[in-house]
């Protein structure tokens, strides 16, 4: 990289040549008029403006990217009217003739000087009609110059700005030079017109002998410093990266943008989606489809952008790897050729999951419901088939959850996702019939190193999980294999409630206070955990468990793994109600997830 300097002018010919075009990780316009006047202001009082990013992008190369023009004719939103403006950049091809550049950085300063010398910028006037075309105004960029440089503009609040640049309508005025509100205004593009000292200094005593000009001095200040601003100063201060490698572009692109509106690898990565989708808008697709996602399944979810596109890579059976060069053309279409597939895989595996009661902050890896959703376009079950299904597809259902379950709580996809997503890839790609290889998937972890299956070190580790824990509400699901959680919405809850195991209530139960100590620092363990729905936990309230229990059937002991003998649902023996119920959950985990290893020496 090396930095070169050119003047705005410069920058708006080659903008206006087609020289400079934008990559399509470049999101759209997003500056507000006074943004843009600030910045002319800025450039007036000799303010640095930031230095530039662009890519020499090398001709052998240019069929490899899509590139768009800039903006000239800007319009907030074309949703609403017929207009010939744009609010979102055109797709350009470089003819070859110039020396291309894209822009990494400073588009919207760039489009900013090119809609202000050169375009127009069209605006919904406040509580007016979308749908009426008399809502919207057309308008240009203007100077006061009869307004004093030297003292700060009102209208400029505490921007401190000097030069009174604002959009005026062009149905009103138009002409280079207008009255208004009995100021002089000039169009800031007509400078182009004056490269020269001498040329605005002809055009400036012109004026002022012809037209009646109450401030002389201003008005020639203004347009002096308008003409230095432009065609003078070498305000555009570019570096320019000259390797091809779009990774490194990539990245040099997301750390030179990291100030202002925040963005991320999968908005760019979004981008070249967009650039490339023919039949589909990628980021309005995408967009729409995380928000569905999160809002409209069984249970509130936490999905996003980043999830979407990596499971777009493994479910097309593309490179796993999160990368800029996996979004290749060829790659970006082959992902929308199959995006309704995709869609609809993605969907089933988080509604399941939901199915599994996990969602939001419970849900702790979301890469471990990709392979679910390649599951789910590879046999074209559906969750509710799984779920209704009972005689046929229990079996399946059941390895589906433990093993999913247990892939969250042993940490599977931290580190090294690539692999394990590639591995399971390819285990499902060939696999025959509809079952879950659930052998097949653990053989081939342990090759990579993962964990698998529990050992007695384990599960005594998973009996110290406390109330609250993500991992807690997971281990307490497999406990409950039965129940399909669907939509309701299930409580952690103490079994013995927590407001008679405290110590100094346990002590004035009579209880030693060592054993009471005891008491209190269990209370919150699994052991004393179970999950009730919102009504039962509301019903449950803090009576006494032994009085509770009474009113229990045998179906409850059985569901919610409660020791049977009567004793230990006194107060006075939490501690033997502990170690029995400890024991069952014990065997139901051995039992959901296979026998118990020898635990590592």
């Amino acid at each position: 990289m090396y930095d070169q300097r050119v003047t705005i002018h410069d920058a708006v010919r080659r903008i206006e040549n087609g020289d400079y075009l934008l990559p399509a990780i470049q999101r759209e316009i997003v500056w507000e008029r006074e943004q843009i006047t600030d910045l002319f202001d800025s450039v007036l009082q000799g303010y640095p403006i930031g230095t530039f990013l662009y890519w020499d992008l090398h001709e052998e190369n240019w069929d490899e990217y899509t590139m768009y023009g800039f903006i000239k004719d800007y319009i907030t939103s074309t949703k609403w009217i017929e207009t010939n403006a744009q609010s979102r950049n055109s797709k350009a091809k470089p003819d070859g003739a110039g020396d291309l550049k894209l822009i990494l950085d400073g588009q919207q300063r760039l489009s900013s000087f090119y809609i202000g010398l050169k375009g127009t910028y069209t605006y919904k006037q406040p509580y007016k009609w979308y749908r009426n075309p008399g809502s919207w105004t057309k308008s240009r960029l203007y100077l006061n110059v009869s307004s004093d440089p030297r003292a700060e503009a009102e209208e400029g609040g505490d921007r401190n700005t000097r030069y009174q640049f604002k959009f005026l309508p062009v149905d009103k005025y138009d002409e280079r030079l207008v009255q208004r509100s009995g100021d002089w205004w000039f169009r800031a593009g007509a400078i182009l017109n004056y490269p020269e000292s001498i040329d605005i200094q002809d055009y400036i005593s012109k004026q002022t002998a012809e037209r009646d000009v109450e401030n002389e001095r201003a008005f020639g200040q203004n347009l002096r410093d308008l003409r230095r601003a432009i065609h003078d100063q070498k305000y555009i201060t570019y570096f320019e990266e000259q390797r091809q490698d779009i990774d490194r572009v990539l990245e040099i692109f997301i750390r030179t943008n990291d100030g202002g509106t925040q963005l991320s690898k999968s908005d760019l990565l979004l981008s070249i989606a967009q650039a490339n989708w023919q039949e589909y808008d990628a980021r309005e697709e995408l967009t729409s489809f995380v928000d569905h996602l999160n809002t409209q399944l069984p249970m509130t979810n936490n999905y996003g952008k980043d999830f979407l596109l990596k499971s777009s890579l493994v479910l097309a059976d593309l490179p796993v790897r999160y990368r800029v060069s996996q979004f290749k053309r060829e790659n970006v279409a082959k992902m929308e050729a199959e995006w309704d597939e995709i869609r609809r895989a993605i969907e089933e595996a988080a509604t399941l999951v939901n199915h599994f009661g996990i969602g939001g902050k419970t849900l702790l890896s979301r890469n471990a419901v990709i392979p679910l959703a390649y599951y789910f376009k590879q046999t074209g079950l559906t969750a509710e088939k799984l779920r209704r299904d009972e005689t046929k597809r229990a079996e399946t259902k059941r390895d589906i959850k433990r093993w999913f379950i247990s892939s969250l709580l042993h940490g599977t996809f931290s580190g090294s996702a690539d692999s394990v997503l590639t591995r399971i890839r390819e285990i499902l790609k060939n696999q025959s019939g509809n079952g879950f290889p659930v052998e097949a998937i653990e053989a081939e972890l342990a090759d990579l190193g993962k964990m698998t299956g529990f050992n007695e070190e384990m599960i005594e580790n998973i009996l110290e999980y406390t109330k609250g824990g993500s991992r807690t509400f997971l281990t307490l699901t497999l406990l409950y294999d039965q129940i399909d959680f669907g939509s309701i919405q299930y409580h952690q809850d103490h079994i013995f409630p927590s407001n008679r195991l405290s110590e100094d209530y346990l002590v004035d139960q009579g209880i030693d206070r060592d054993r009471a100590r005891t008491f209190e620092a269990k209370s919150d363990r699994l052991a004393n955990l179970q999950l009730l729905t919102g009504r039962e936990n509301e019903a449950k309230q803090d009576e006494p468990f032994e009085e509770w229990i009474k009113s229990r059937d045998q179906s409850f002991y059985t569901t919610h793994l409660i020791p049977t003998d009567p004793q230990t649902h006194q107060l006075e023996n939490f501690d033997l109600f502990i170690e029995q119920r400890a024991e069952l959950i014990r065997r139901e985990l051995q039992s959901v997830l296979g026998p118990v290893d020898e635990a590592p020496e």
